[in-house]
């Protein structure tokens, strides 16, 4: 008997047409009792038609997600704008299991207030709470979450104050922390700084907060694409983007309070398109490195303290330089190109004092002999024709750290360098004592060490009270050494010390 053959479409017919007979199971009681409150307390029943009477897996609740193949449990909840008459958020029952099987929770642009409750939802992965009135969240808010992959809470201004708290340690699945103007305040010490906490996390937004302190050097995460911490109270330095360099895309860090110099070399942050470090307190100038940033899209630097020249990027890299130069930073206004030297001399000093503020405040435009701090300036020429020369450097009792720079050297017509009561460490180069007009050397009381050797009899050099143990030591022309004219350096009398300097720096 031949058999009947059955077309392979027909079968999935009838399986089709079986299936859609099989009864849905009933939503969990749970859920429902959860769903049917959380109706009431937001206005769903009158805005989304969520019936009191009703099952919210029976098709009609707007924005509810069920599994059926899953005992007919809430996956996921999306209203996102739709409860707009405000509302507040029901506490789960957390005995009864309310929600438990849910995935995905959008409760944003809402306007809901009061406090949001704790939420224990084992299986969460995205939680997305912001632009609303929420008046505060729980200490242990996030200890309930710990598959949470994505959480949001910015624009909630109305938030009571809180903190990064540790409890965030518990979320090791996550990837995206958005909680920009949500009153945050405290540091960024235990979320930014546990290393390994979270392996994965890719972007994080806290701009717009009462954040204050350091950045953590090493980040929790290397992993970190997106990296916005604009408009706090955040200082310190900004060293701890090169721990981002193999990830980092979108970095903001404008209007805080960050200050010193640009690391050195930016040019392992490859992957780089937005950086934005505008109004802050950053000194020195931006390293030629950054124009190696080839994915480079925006830059931001305007409202620092920043020196040097303009910095020469692609055309294709849309800047604010031309802002920062009309409002001080930089040595020219509108073209390309180096400084004058003298000024590229006196900022490579500046560089190895690690560009210290106050010397930044005043070193701006190209003119040394403009009312620089700490800087004299005389005829160089000799006849009265031309720009004034540097002639005098008076850096003393100023608090500035680092070592001497060998830049020094090449201001020709310098007579004077005082830089006596700072912190200063290792040497003074060699060539400064060989540079035709000094007439004056002042080093003491810093930290100095090492030894400084001259032939120069016309040269006053004063280098007592160095705590690394700077000697001074002078060859005498014929080969031999000599110490004894030194000794002015320990013998000479205030009235003494203080006509060498007059007389070098004026010339009376």
């Amino acid at each position: 008997m031949a058999k009947l053959a059955v077309p392979p479409l027909l079968v999935i017919l009838v399986l089709l047409q079986s299936a859609t007979r099989l009864p849905v199971a009933e939503t969990s009681t749970a859920d429902q009792e959860y769903m049917h409150r959380l109706a009431a307390a937001t206005g769903a029943e009158r805005l989304l038609g969520w019936k009191a009477d009703s099952d919210p897996c029976n098709g009609s609740w707007v924005g509810v997600t069920c599994a059926p193949f899953d005992g007919n449990r809430i996956i996921q909840i999306d209203v996102r704008g739709l409860l707009r008459g405000g509302g507040t958020l029901p506490e789960l029952d957390r005995q009864a299991g309310s929600l438990s099987h849910l995935r995905m929770l959008d409760l944003g642009d809402n306007n809901l207030t009061g406090p949001v409750p704790t939420l224990f939802l084992d299986r969460l992965l995205t939680l997305r709470l912001d632009g609303n009135a929420f008046s505060g969240l729980p200490h242990s808010f996030f200890r309930g979450m710990p598959e949470l992959h994505y959480f949001s809470i910015s624009d909630n201004p109305r938030l009571e104050e809180w903190g990064l708290w540790s409890d965030l340690l518990s979320l090791t699945e996550l990837r995206v922390f958005n909680a920009s103007n949500a009153n945050i305040n405290g540091t960024l010490q235990v979320f930014l700084g546990n290393l390994g906490a979270f392996p994965a996390l890719a972007e994080v937004s806290l701009a717009r907060n009462r954040l204050t302190g350091v950045v953590p050097e090493k980040l929790v995460s290397q992993s970190i694409a997106k990296l916005d911490l604009s408009s706090n109270g955040l200082s310190g330095s900004i060293n701890f983007i090169n721990n981002l360099a193999s990830s980092i895309t979108d970095l903001r860090l404008d209007h805080n309070h960050f200050s010193g110099p640009f690391p050195a070399d930016l040019s392992g942050l490859y992957l780089l398109s937005v950086f934005s470090v505008a109004h802050n307190r950053l000194t020195g100038v931006v390293p030629p490195s950054l124009a190696r940033v080839w994915r480079l899209s925006w830059v931001s630097v305007s409202d620092n303290l920043l020196q040097g020249p303009v910095p020469e990027l692609p055309d294709s890299v849309k800047t604010d330089f031309a802002e920062a130069a009309v409002k001080g930073s930089f040595c020219r206004l509108d073209v390309h190109g180096p400084c004058d030297q003298e000024t590229s001399s006196l900022l490579s000093v500046a560089a190895a004092f690690h560009y210290p503020e106050i010397l930044a405040v005043s070193w701006r435009r190209d003119d040394p002999c403009d009312g620089w701090l700490g800087i004299h300036c005389g005829d160089g020429d000799g006849g009265g024709g031309g720009r004034n020369k540097v002639t005098g450097v008076n850096l003393s009792r100023l608090g500035i750290n680092g070592t001497i720079d060998p830049a020094f050297a090449s201001l020709l017509y310098l007579e004077a360098i005082l830089l006596a009561g700072n912190n200063l460490t290792g040497t003074v180069p060699a060539s400064i004592l060989q540079m035709p007009s000094l007439r004056v050397l002042d080093v003491s009381n810093n930290a100095l060490e090492g030894t400084v050797l001259s032939v120069r009899h016309d040269v006053l050099i004063l280098a007592d009270g160095n705590r690394g143990g700077l000697n001074v030591t002078a060859i005498a022309a014929s080969g031999s050494f000599s110490s004894s004219r030194f000794q002015l350096s320990e013998a000479t009398t205030p009235f003494l010390t203080f006509a060498a300097v007059f007389v070098a720096l004026f010339g009376y």
